[in-house]
């Protein structure tokens, strides 16, 4: 396996409330035990509270998931250091005040042996490029999004819509946040795919088919994550962009 991570501040804002953390400091022995656990955070709400969100987050659900001892499955255990995270996260916000309103949006992957977990809240996105096809993994916690699962709008109207900016599940902002509020999907790990998640920041600037012609082009990981990045500040930049790119 081999990964890379890129992140930018962007074209709009003075400062980066993306985070993300790869296993490159796991332990060979644990990560051939717990598995390659990928999370990446895009943070919102408050002066600077966004990226506190995101940083605590990503900390906690790596952390969370590498320490925690006993036999559950890895769905369950995640859901529960999710759930976790999340009411760390309120306590924090109601003790302090500059927190107040924080959150983040969440997505993660986690590869064990033959299999791949993806977990979601909110907007950011996996999706799985194979074939020269470009599959999306995760669904979107968004308005705009059960628009178009109703056929009310298209795809790709869901970059340009009004309302797209307004999503309907996070870390942080609801108290009674449940197993099943948290997206997931199980597949099998195909060999010589290529993963990609990423922060809206990415796929609300650049179309799937623009981000497919950059990923069937002959270039290294880390080549095409920065092409990625210069794709959606070329087209406004209006939000951080965050990619990480997983080749099996």
């Amino acid at each position: 396996m081999d990964f890379t991570a890129i992140t930018d501040i962007g074209r709009k804002y003075d400062h980066n409330e993306d985070r993300y953390m790869l296993p490159d400091h796991v332990k060979k022995s644990l990560m051939k035990k717990k598995g390659a656990l990928f999370c990446l955070c895009d943070g919102m709400g408050g002066v600077n509270s966004g990226e506190v969100a995101a940083e605590l987050s990503c900390n906690w659900i790596f952390k969370g998931w590498y320490e925690r001892k006993g036999q559950k499955k890895p769905v369950e255990v995640m859901k529960e250091i999710i759930i976790g995270t999340n009411t760390r996260l309120m306590d924090l916000a109601s003790e302090y005040k500059q927190y107040n309103g924080m959150g983040c949006t969440l997505v993660s992957a986690l590869f064990m042996k033959n299999t791949a977990f993806f977990f979601n809240l909110g907007d950011s996105r996996a999706y799985c490029f194979e074939g020269e096809e470009l599959t999306q993994l995760t669904e979107d916690h968004s308005e705009v999004w059960e628009l178009y699962k109703m056929k009310a709008i298209s795809k790709d109207d869901i970059r340009s819509h009004p309302r797209n900016n307004l999503i309907t599940k996070a870390i942080g902002v609801d108290k009674t946040l449940k197993p099943d509020d948290i997206g997931v999907n199980i597949i099998d790990v195909r060999k010589a795919a290529l993963y990609l998640l990423c922060s809206d920041g990415l796929t609300d600037m650049v179309s799937e088919s623009e981000i497919t012609a950059v990923l069937r082009q002959e270039k290294s990981l880390e080549e095409k994550g920065e092409q990625l990045v210069v794709a959606a500040n070329a087209a406004g930049g209006k939000d951080n962009i965050t990619v990480i790119l997983i080749q099996t």
